[in-house]
């Protein structure tokens, strides 16, 4: 009798080791959304708002019924625009236990420099599409098209507005963008290819600092080249820095930018920013009627969010989170909570096609395109963001060694 017992003790043990960590894995009590976000930077005016918006998605999420019961949780942290705070924050979210599956990053540069700890740590990010974050391809994904291809787009748009027969020549398109890794996104030879291939003559290229706020030296070299059209690749003070300062030399610039060119620049530069052209990816906050912007506004409101939280970040933070819980819940049903990991999540982001969180914005995407590729054009009129035109596939300018 015994003997049986320490046999019986003996397998109970056994058993215990080799499904007891399977058992520990079971559905969690929540999934933590690490994010890693400039709050008190260069780029807060667009990006601070994202703390409010993660909060106000996830409480609605969970509201929902989060990912098959288990609630999302965002765990934000501040980088104040420097990439060397960003890393100290992701390798404190990479000893977290237990191990993330996502992380989101907030500014360009980061995603770079990020780029391949995130491969080596098996986890799936988004982030903003600049400089060499997304391609060659890893584990991360644009959070909205690649700026070359919004400015593919912008092209589009001003050949298609152009009468060449009555100009009598191609329209001309200076570029005056910061001097980092975001604003030197749409410095490529494939946009360059595209210009051609439209008929377009880019005519400079200047650079400025993100510090700047006067660009008056700047905007005086491109006027004399008599260009058509000023196209930016930059965010809130730079692009009122270049409104300004045109205004303080009499210039009428006519400018073009892209979905970052948003309500956090309109409400710092005021009627200056009125006749500015976009390529946008994310729905108008001045479409009152949209469903999914009514939704948002009614959470922002009874939220008591600041008029200044009404950006294109707090948006995004949305469409996140919905994303989440879409491609968390998929590969939970693939491959269950045992075996959830980085990796899984990734395989169900490559499987997205036109998903439209809120109908916000559309992500399509696969094991060979991690950026979306779909945008409208829009005027900033009386204070407003208003479309001209419906949505549309943008040009795809990733380089072809990564097609």
């Amino acid at each position: 009798m015994k003997r049986l017992s320490i046999l019986l003790t003996a397998v109970f043990i056994l058993v215990l080791c080799l499904f007891g960590s399977s058992y520990a894995k079971k559905k969690p009590k929540e999934i933590i959304l690490p994010l890693i976000i400039d709050l008190s930077g260069p780029y807060a005016p667009i990006t601070a708002p994202a703390f409010s918006g993660f909060s106000d998605a996830a409480e609605y999420v969970n509201q929902q019924g989060g990912v098959k019961g288990v609630p999302l949780k965002p765990l934000i942290r501040d980088c104040g625009g420097r990439v060397n705070v960003a890393i100290s924050h992701y390798m404190g979210f990479r000893e977290m236990k237990p191990k993330p599956l996502t992380v989101f990053i907030s500014v360009s540069a980061e995603g770079e420099a990020l780029r391949e700890r995130i491969v080596e740590d098996n986890l799936m990010a988004m982030s903003v599409p600049g400089g060499t974050s997304i391609y060659p391809l890893a584990n991360t994904f644009g959070l909205y098209p690649l700026y070359q291809d919004m400015f593919g787009g912008f092209m589009d748009w001003v050949v298609e507005n152009w009468d060449f027969n009555k100009m009598g020549r191609n329209p001309r398109i200076a570029i005056l963008t910061w001097d980092t890794t975001f604003g030197r996104a749409i410095l490529t030879p494939e946009v360059d290819d595209y210009a051609k291939k439209k008929n377009i003559d880019i005519i400079d290229k200047v650079l400025f600092s993100i510090r700047d706020l006067d660009v008056t030296t700047q905007l005086i070299r491109i006027k004399m080249k008599k260009p058509d059209w000023v196209y930016t690749n930059i965010a809130v003070d730079g692009a009122v820095a270049i409104a300004k300062s045109a205004q303080g030399i009499r210039y009428k610039i006519k400018l073009g930018g892209n979905t970052t060119f948003d309500w956090s620049t309109i409400m710092l530069g005021g009627k200056i920013m009125d006749g500015a052209t976009l390529v946008c990816t994310f729905k108008s906050w001045d479409d009152a009627a949209d469903p999914g912007i009514k939704l948002i506004t009614k959470w922002f409101k009874e939220k008591k969010r600041k008029p200044t939280e009404r950006t294109l970040v707090y948006q995004l933070a949305w469409a996140n989170v919905l994303t989440m819980q879409k491609v968390i819940s998929k590969a939970v049903d693939e491959v269950g909570w045992d075996k959830l990991d980085g990796a899984a999540v990734k395989r169900q982001m490559e499987k997205l096609k036109d998903f439209s969180p809120l109908g916000l914005t559309y992500y399509s995407f696969s094991p060979r395109k991690h950026a979306p590729g779909k945008g409208y054009i829009a005027q900033i009129k009386n204070g407003k963001i208003i479309p001209i035109s419906g949505w549309r596939e943008l040009p795809d300018l990733r380089p072809a060694k990564h097609r």
